[in-house]
């Protein structure tokens, strides 16, 4: 099925995941844009460390609590979850006049915007004109960076070190000098930078042009107020435009959208995060019909839902959702979409069961929390899941423990639990590694007959380019927390363009003659502490080109369907083939594994 003619469910534009290591900031995840369809099959793949767990964790609201997504946006499209409906209480009439008051109240500032951004620039200049020079600040940074990179490497070189040995002990003290060392400099760095700045300061004060950038700010402030004091002679308090008012009066429905679906503590908590964002964006000028502009300003505190209508038959406000996976703060947004409409397999099922606690119980548990329903209705409807992943008898089974289970019957109660809420997404993190052979088969195949049955989407996280051919649509190849190339699973495994992928096809052990080395990528992935520069896989790419070192390659389209990151798609760049090993893969991959296009239909 063509993509156009999907919805798409997921969509994640311009998404960065770093993450704060012991002081120093680690980028997972750089600048990913994908588009997740429903009912379709996707596999992540690269080497470990890739990013392809962090990705998935991104969308589904796992990350560690030391992560954070910067930039970028990850929204999820959900009929049920995005309709949003609050009932029109007597309280809530009250949220939506006073939030009205307020937005009207702070209109008036809009007619200012020009000359409030104008002062901002202004008073900006002036800082930089009584600070150090763009060369000396830059140069300042890159040497304090330089020495608090050294601090820590030392300080974590000293964790290593036995405080027992005499030898280490040595060590620990040369390092204690080396820290005091760069301590001294440090401050003598900073007094350099106070000195500078003092002397700059005092020359710019006492010079004519401070003199007139004074004037000129003290015009603009002056503008300002005259523009904001000035009222239309519309005969409304604040002298707003009709379309402003009405427009005030959407926001204000959409405020209680937003918030009225919490507690009233977490409304009166949620209400300044709010008033401050509107107040803010109202200033600057900012376009309160967009919807991005919306996105922020609601992500303070909640997801943005958008108005629809009002109910007044049955006196409740209709809106839809916009819910932004890269910025759901509150518990609750997350108890609906984690588990209930983004679900995961995890890799090692021993782990992911709690080992005293009877199966049964474990799978009634979650569709107890996300499920309005009894505790016979919660049993009927474990027993079923149980019999739809092939347990067998599941009544004799169902106060079983983990440990009376094989490790195929683990992961198909693992399976179980993700699918017992019916989620639009199931995350496959490895789903096959810890089984052998035989068993791994027989949970793919399970997977995807399951797919067929319940019309979820699923995205395999794998390294086992075997797996990939076997179950996906659409391949996405990651390296150093990149999309490098996109695809249908024919167009990667036939007509693949990315070195990268061609080192990853290459490594397939079927692919290897009997009697000649398994091929391997040579040297290894980029540290991600730094900045990339250039092509990420340049220093281990055979075919890399002078370019590859210098700037990094745009997304080139190759087909409708197909995307590669890399230089050599580039006009200029000289014709080069996939390596030998991996033409004609098609005929290869029948023979391994037979014909799986046709598998299954």
């Amino acid at each position: 099925m063509a993509n156009e003619n999907r919805k798409i469910l997921l969509s994640l534009k311009n998404v960065t995941v770093k993450f704060n290591v012991r002081g120093r900031i680690l980028t997972a995840i750089r600048n990913v844009s994908l588009d997740i369809f429903e009912n379709e099959s996707i596999a992540i793949v690269g080497e470990s460390g890739s990013g392809k767990s962090v990705l998935t964790k991104t969308f589904a609201g796992m990350l560690e609590n030391n992560g954070f997504i910067p930039e970028g946006s990850i929204i999820f499209a959900d009929d049920e979850l995005s309709d949003t409906r609050v009932k029109l209480t007597s309280r809530n009439r009250r949220m939506v006049n006073d939030v009205t008051k307020m937005l009207n109240r702070y209109s008036v500032l809009e007619r200012g915007s020009a000359e409030y951004m104008q002062i901002l620039a202004k008073e900006q200049e002036i800082r930089h004109k009584k600070g150090m020079s763009t060369a000396d600040e830059e140069q300042y940074e890159a040497e304090a960076k330089a020495l608090k990179d050294a601090a820590i490497d030392t300080r974590n070189y000293i964790q290593t070190l036995d405080k027992h040995s005499k030898t280490d002990q040595a060590e620990i003290t040369k390092c204690e000098q080396t820290l005091a060392e760069i301590d001294a400099k440090l401050k003598a760095l900073e007094a350099g930078k106070n000195e500078a700045v003092r002397t700059r300061s005092s020359a710019y004060s006492n010079s004519a042009e401070a003199a007139e950038d004074t004037k000129e700010l003290e015009r603009l402030k002056a503008l300002r107020q005259q523009k904001i004091a000035a009222a239309d002679q519309a005969g409304n308090p604040y002298g707003l435009k009709d379309e402003v008012i009405e427009r005030n009066k959407i926001l204000a429905y959409e405020t209680l959208l937003s918030i009225g679906r919490y507690p009233l503590r977490s409304q009166i908590s949620f209400m300044p995060k709010l008033r401050k964002a509107f107040r803010d964006a109202m200033k600057a000028g900012e376009d309160l019909r967009d919807q991005g502009v919306l996105n922020r300003i609601f992500q303070t505190c909640a997801f943005y839902v958008e108005y629809r209508s009002v109910d007044e038959e049955k006196e409740e406000v209709v809106g839809y959702a916009i819910i932004d996976c890269a910025h759901v703060k509150y518990t609750k947004d997350w108890q609906q979409i984690r588990g209930c409409k983004i679900a995961t397999v995890f890799q090692d099922p021993m782990t992911s069961l709690n080992p005293v606690i009877t199966i049964g119980k474990q799978i009634m548990t979650v569709v107890l929390k996300h499920q309005k329903c009894s505790q016979a209705e919660a049993k009927e409807r474990t027993l079923d899941i149980m019999a739809k992943v092939g347990i067998p008898e599941p009544e004799k089974r169902f106060d079983d423990y983990p440990f009376q289970y094989s490790g195929g019957m683990r992961q198909r109660i693992v399976i179980a639990i993700a699918l017992s809420c019916q989620p639009k997404i199931l995350i496959c993190d490895e789903p096959t590694t810890a089984l052998d052979v035989t068993i791994q088969a027989q949970i793919i195949r399970l997977i995807k007959d399951l797919q067929r049955e319940l019309g979820f989407t699923t995205v395999y996280i794998t390294h086992d380019l075997g797996v990939v051919a076997n179950v996906a649509e659409r391949v996405a190849v990651l390296y150093a927390g990149q999309i490098v190339e996109l695809g249908t699973v024919e167009e990667i495994f036939y007509d693949p363009k990315h070195p990268y992928t061609w080192a990853l096809l290459s490594s397939l052990p079927q692919l290897t003659e009997r009697g000649t080395d398994l091929f391997s990528i040579p040297g290894t992935p980029p540290s991600l502490y730094n900045k990339i520069v250039g092509d990420a896989f340049a220093p281990r790419n055979q075919y890399a080109m002078g370019i590859d070192l210098k700037e990094e390659p745009p997304m080139f389209q190759v087909s409708d369907t197909h995307f590669a990151k890399t230089w050599l798609l580039d006009p200029r760049a000289p014709k080069t083939e996939a390596p030998k090993n991996i033409q004609n893969l098609h005929e290869k991959m029948v023979q391994i594994y037979g014909d799986f296009e046709g598998e299954g239909e």
